[in-house]
């Protein structure tokens, strides 16, 4: 009788190790790694986390943030440190699933991990996915398609008489991807000119320039512009007044910091949207199904903003038929 009862026991102790084994594995499966292209306080990047973050907390998944900071430090030293130290918190952190957030996170890390066993969903990328070799048997995710068309049009039901237009916006590898696909859609005006530029000079001469030669300039992102001699890349708020006070152009912009910022304009995506999007998707993954068996996401821009201080600077009169649909911001 004894022996039984030792075996009982035994068989009790083996039980609560395996059950203890399963729930530690079960925790393990509902953990994700965010890392982020960017850095905390770009309000891109916190618009996408609070998407994020309202699912996963809703689903009881445990989640860490790490952010590669590559807008305000751009050197390739700086990109291939912070690169090795993301490789390094991804075995530390052991999550089940990786989502990465814009264009620089899927170049400098998610792309290496293809074809591997580690599912990765990424968020807001600009690029044709397949330069980074997605989506695969490991990775899918949500693509980010400003609304420049839909911006320009809104544009021209404030000043009609908007017709030439120039981009400019800083040389990151999401301002190349966005000019890549311009060229695949009609748009409602004329592209005189793109011009991208990282040197605060530049910015400035440029934005003088095209005073006498365009009829609206717009906007596209304008965070990595580095003032002379700097290593970091300067404020991108301190960049966006610098243009409103010494323009007066109309701007039009499909991102709504811009316009929040006191840009004139713009059909902007949510990115609270795009981070939701991408964390039903991640949760998706992580109740089983396959990466490859979910598709690519492309949400679609439902934000037609108008900023309504810069109007009265410009002497813009908002239609009244124009102002249904439209978020006034100020």
């Amino acid at each position: 009788m004894r022996s039984v009862g030792i075996r009982m026991a035994l068989l009790l102790v083996a039980a609560s190790l395996l059950a203890s084994t399963l729930c530690g594995c079960a925790a393990r499966e509902k953990k994700v790694l965010l890392i982020f292209s960017y850095h905390a306080s770009y309000t891109w990047h916190a618009e996408e986390a609070r998407g994020t973050q309202e699912v996963l907390q809703r689903e009881g998944i445990a989640f860490e943030k790490f952010y590669l900071d590559t807008k305000r430090r751009t050197s390739v030293e700086w990109k291939q440190q912070i690169t090795a130290e993301a490789k390094v918190r991804i075995t530390e952190y052991d999550p089940a699933l990786v989502i990465v957030f814009d264009d620089n996170a899927c170049e400098l890390v998610a792309q290496h991990y293809v074809g591997g066993t580690l599912p990765f969903v990424f968020c807001g990328v600009n690029a044709d996915p397949a330069e980074y070799g997605f989506p695969a048997q490991n990775v899918t995710g949500v693509l980010e398609r400003p609304d420049f068309k839909g911006s320009a049009e809104l544009l021209q039901k404030l000043v009609p008489d908007v017709q030439r237009v120039a981009l400019i916006t800083d040389d990151s590898p999401s301002a190349h991807g966005f000019i890549e696909g311009l060229a695949d859609i009609a748009q409602p005006v004329v592209i005189s000119e793109i011009h991208t530029t990282n040197a605060f000079e530049d910015w400035q001469a440029k934005v003088r320039q095209l005073q006498s030669e365009v009829d609206a300039i717009g906007l596209f992102t304008y965070h990595t512009i580095k003032k002379p001699g700097e290593e970091e890349s300067m404020s991108a708020d301190e960049l966006l007044q610098w243009t409103l006070e010494n323009s007066v152009l109309p701007e039009f912009c499909p991102l709504d910091f811009a316009i929040e910022g006191g840009a004139l304009c713009g059909v902007a995506l949510s990115a609270y949207e795009q981070g939701n999007t991408a964390a039903e998707m991640a949760v998706r993954i992580l109740e089983g199904e396959k990466p490859a068996d979910v598709p690519v996401a492309i949400p679609q821009a439902n934000r037609a903003m108008v900023n309504a201080g810069r109007a009265a600077v410009l002497g813009v009169a908002i239609p009244e038929e124009t102002l249904e649909g439209i978020e006034l911001v100020d």
